[in-house]
C-alpha cells in the first residue's frame, strides 16, 4: 500500500513538472506572438512615413504590402487583415469600389476621401467555416493613377481540432 501511494505521488509529481514546463512553452510562445505583431506594425508605421515624403503630383494609393498570408488557420477562427495605404498624391483618393474574387472574402473600407499624405485601410475578412487553401484577390477601385490596386490573400483552413 506504502509504494503504492509512493507510485502514485511521484506520477503526481511528475505530471505536475510537465505541466508546469508545458505552461512555460505556451507563454513564451504567445510573447514571441506578440514582440512579431508589434515589430510588424512598426515596420508598416515606418514604411508608410516613408511614402508619406515621396508625395506625386495628381493621386496615387501607395500601400506597404499588397499581399498577406495567414498561414494554417482553424475553422470559426477569425481570418481578417487590414491592408494600410498612403494617397502619395496632392489631391483628395476617392475609392470608388472594392470587389473580390468570390462571395467568401468580404471587404470593408471608408467610403470618405483620403487627403493628401492621409492614411487609409481596406479591412477583408475571409470566411473561416471553408475547409482548405485559398488564395484570394481583392481589387481596389479609385481615383488615383495606379487604379485598379490589386491585393492578395491566401492561407489555409483546418479543421478545428
Amino acid at each position: 500500500m506504502k509504494k503504492i501511494l509512493t507510485m502514485a505521488l511521484m506520477a503526481l509529481m511528475t505530471t505536475a513538472f510537465f505541466c508546469q514546463d508545458l505552461h512555460a512553452q505556451v507563454q513564451e510562445q504567445q510573447h514571441q506572438t506578440r514582440k512579431e505583431k508589434k515589430a510588424e506594425a512598426k515596420a508598416i508605421a515606418d514604411s508608410l512615413a516613408q511614402l508619406e515624403a515621396s508625395i506625386v503630383d495628381g493621386v496615387e494609393m501607395t500601400f506597404k504590402f499588397t499581399d498577406h498570408n495567414f498561414g494554417t488557420r482553424e475553422a470559426g477562427s477569425d481570418i481578417s487583415y487590414e491592408f494600410e495605404f498612403v494617397n502619395t498624391g496632392k489631391n483628395p483618393l476617392i475609392i470608388s469600389n472594392v470587389s473580390t474574387s468570390c462571395g467568401c472574402t468580404t471587404p470593408d473600407y471608408s467610403r470618405e476621401p483620403v487627403p493628401s499624405k492621409g492614411r487609409g485601410k481596406i479591412h477583408v475578412k475571409y470566411d473561416s467555416n471553408r475547409i482548405g487553401s485559398f488564395s484570394k484577390s481583392i481589387t481596389v477601385y479609385s481615383n488615383a493613377e495606379n487604379s485598379p490596386v490589386v491585393l492578395s490573400i491566401k492561407g489555409t483552413v483546418v479543421v478545428k481540432q
